[in-house]
């Protein structure tokens, strides 16, 4: 079975499970060499969302499930990956759990239009991922850094 990394509003163990039953929490992890940025206005959200964006220095925080491939066709369908133009592609990123400091492949999504400007998350969008980093216990200083983030 595949495992996904959840960086944005699917580390809401609510949200992915409902759009992915059989979603199996792995353990949290760390993608190196990107940034956690807001690129894309969502029309259903009516707000920027989340989006992995490549720095050398960066790192994001997540957390790895294990799910079916046909969950993984669904949450293709959710992030939008079939759209013309499609929202999300997905991409395969190496990610380091911290407790065995093991290395596992995962996939993931990044935004494939990027905007040219930051595109602020609402506030009920960023909760949705504050709850997911406190629930899978992130670092805090990532956790304080994702309730940083400006809201409109």
């Amino acid at each position: 079975m595949p495992f996904y990394f959840a960086y944005g509003s699917n580390m809401d163990l609510n949200q992915l499970t409902e759009r992915c039953p059989s979603a199996k929490f792995r353990h949290i992890a760390v993608v190196r060499g990107y940034q956690l940025s807001f690129t894309r206005f969502s029309q259903k959200r009516q707000c920027g969302v989340a989006d992995l964006v490549p720095d050398r220095g960066g790192e994001v925080w997540g957390a790895v499930f294990e799910m079916s491939e046909a969950d993984v066709v669904h949450l293709d369908r959710k992030e939008g990956v079939h759209l013309k133009p499609p929202a999300y592609q997905r991409i395969t990123v190496k990610t380091l759990c911290p407790s065995s400091n093991e290395w596992l492949d995962a996939f993931t999504y990044e935004v494939v239009a990027k905007a040219a400007d930051h595109v602020r998350p609402n506030a009920s969008y960023m909760s949705l991922i504050v709850a997911g980093a406190l629930r899978w216990n992130l670092p805090q200083q990532y956790i304080d850094k994702l309730k940083s983030v400006e809201v409109c």
